[in-house]
C-alpha cells in the first residue's frame, strides 16, 4: 500500500481521550489527547522526552493525534529469535499495557513487518485498517508500533514511518543513557529513574490498583573476594568476571526482570512479580550456577546475595538498606549464600546481631 499525503490538521473543537501508561504495573502519566498536533509539534514532542517510559507514552499520544479512532500500541521484543514475544508497553487501551503477546511466529502480521523490517498492513473490506511498523535500532528490530482504525486509515502511513523512526532513534539514545558501558546492563541512573517511579507515593490512584499490584522482590549481589582477583590478576580478568556474570544474569532471569549494575562488583535484580519464596528459589539457582560456572584464570567466583521484597511507597533508601542488610549477614557468615531481609527479621537475627554491636560499642 503507498504510503503518500500529508496530515491535514484537523479543524473544531479538539476531542481529548485519556491515555495512562504503566510503569511496572502502575500509571505514571496521565495524557489528554489533542487532534490539533502538526508533524513538527509531533516531533519536537518525541525528542522532549528523557525517559524510555515517556517516549513511549508521547509515541502513542503523537501518533493517536493523526485522526480520530485510531488504536495505537508499542511493543517492546523480548527473547530470541524462534521465541520472540511482545511487550506493550504504551497503548490507547490502558487495559493492555503490561500483557505480553506470545508465538509471533504464528501472528503472520506481525512476523511480516519484523522479517521484511517495512511497514505491514491487512486491511478489510468495511474500510478498517491495521499497519504495524518497525522500529529498527542498529539495524535490528527492536519494537513495534501497530495502529488499528476502524475506519478508513487516510494518507498518514509516511508521517508514521517518520515518527517511528524518530522515536527508534531517540529511544536508542536513552537506551545507550541507561546502559552500563562494560555489561550492558542497565546502569545506576537508570535504578534511580526505576525507583523513583516504582516507589513515588500517589502514584497508585485506587485501592483496585494496589490490591493488584505485585511488585515483586529486590536482591542485590555482590562477587565474594572480588578485590583479590583485581589485585593478583590485574583488572582486566576483575573486568572478564563482571562480562561473563552480566551474561549469566541475562542467561538465568527472566526478559521482564530487571537488571543493573549498581557499581564495582555489585549487581541489582528486580524479580517482578515474584513473590519471597519464588525469588528466593530463583536467587539460590543462580547462585549455585555462578559458583559451578569455570572462570577462566580463576576457576570458581561466587555471590552472596540479598534480597527484599518490594512495599508500595517505601523509600528507595529504606529498600536498598534492607537488601543491604541481609546481603552483609551472608557475607558476616561465609558468603556465597542467598539471605532475605524478612527472614532474617522474622528470626530476630538482625535485631539480636545489632544489639550485639551495640552492647560491644558501650563497653
Amino acid at each position: 500500500m503507498a504510503c503518500q499525503g500529508r496530515l491535514a490538521r484537523t479543524m473544531g473543537r479538539p476531542e481529548t481521550a485519556v491515555l495512562s501508561y504503566f510503569s511496572y504495573g502502575k500509571p505514571v502519566e496521565h495524557l489528554t489527547l489533542s487532534y490539533d498536533l502538526s508533524p513538527l509539534d509531533a516531533a519536537v514532542e518525541l525528542t522532549a522526552q528523557r525517559d524510555l517510559d515517556t517516549l513511549a507514552a508521547a509515541m502513542v499520544r503523537t501518533v493517536s493525534t493523526l485522526q480520530r479512532g485510531f488504536s495505537v500500541c508499542v511493543y517492546a521484543l523480548q527473547g530470541d529469535l524462534g521465541n520472540l514475544s511482545a511487550k506493550v508497553v504504551a497503548c490507547t487501551d490502558i487495559n493492555r499495557v503490561g500483557t505480553y503477546l506470545t508465538a509471533l511466529e504464528n501472528r503472520p502480521l506481525l512476523r511480516r513487518c519484523i522479517d521484511s523490517q517495512k511497514m505491514a498492513d491487512e486491511c478489510q473490506t468495511d474500510g478498517g485498517c491495521k499497519r504495524v511498523y518497525p522500529v529498527i535500532e542498529q539495524n535490528q528490530v527492536s519494537g513495534l508500533v501497530s495502529c488499528e482504525s476502524t475506519t478508513a486509515a487516510g494518507d498518514t502511513c509516511s508521517i508514521i514511518e517518520k515518527l517511528v523512526a524518530i522515536y527508534a532513534n531517540q529511544h536508542t539514545l536513552l537506551n545507550h543513557q541507561q546502559r552500563d558501558g562494560l555489561t550492558g546492563l542497565f546502569n545506576r541512573a537508570a535504578l534511580d529513574n526505576w525507583l523513583a517511579k516504582a516507589l513515588a507515593p500517589g502514584e497508585i490512584p485506587d485501592r483496585r490498583a494496589i490490591d493488584a499490584a505485585n511488585l515483586g522482590c529486590f536482591a542485590i549481589f555482590d562477587i565474594d573476594h572480588f578485590k583479590r582477583i583485581n589485585d593478583s590478576l590485574g583488572h582486566l580478568y576483575g573486568d572478564e568476571v563482571l562480562l561473563i556474570l552480566a551474561e549469566l544474569m541475562r542467561e538465568s532471569f527472566r526478559f521482564n526482570d530487571m537488571l543493573f549494575r549498581y557499581g564495582g562488583e555489585e549487581f541489582i535484580a528486580v524479580l517482578t512479580d515474584a513473590d519471597l519464596e519464588a525469588a528466593m528459589a530463583v536467587l539460590e539457582r543462580f547462585r549455585a550456577r555462578v559458583a559451578a560456572h569455570h572462570f577462566p584464570q580463576i576457576n570458581q567466583v561466587t555471590l552472596t546475595i540479598g534480597v527484599v521484597e518490594i512495599e508500595l511507597r517505601m523509600l528507595p533508601s529504606a529498600l536498598i538498606d534492607r537488601a543491604d542488610k541481609a546481603l552483609y549477614y551472608g557475607k558476616n557468615h561465609g558468603r556465597n549464600q542467598v539471605n532475605a531481609y524478612e527472614w532474617l527479621r522474622e528470626g530476630r537475627v538482625l535485631r539480636e546481631e545489632a544489639e550485639e554491636r551495640q552492647t560491644i560499642e558501650l563497653f
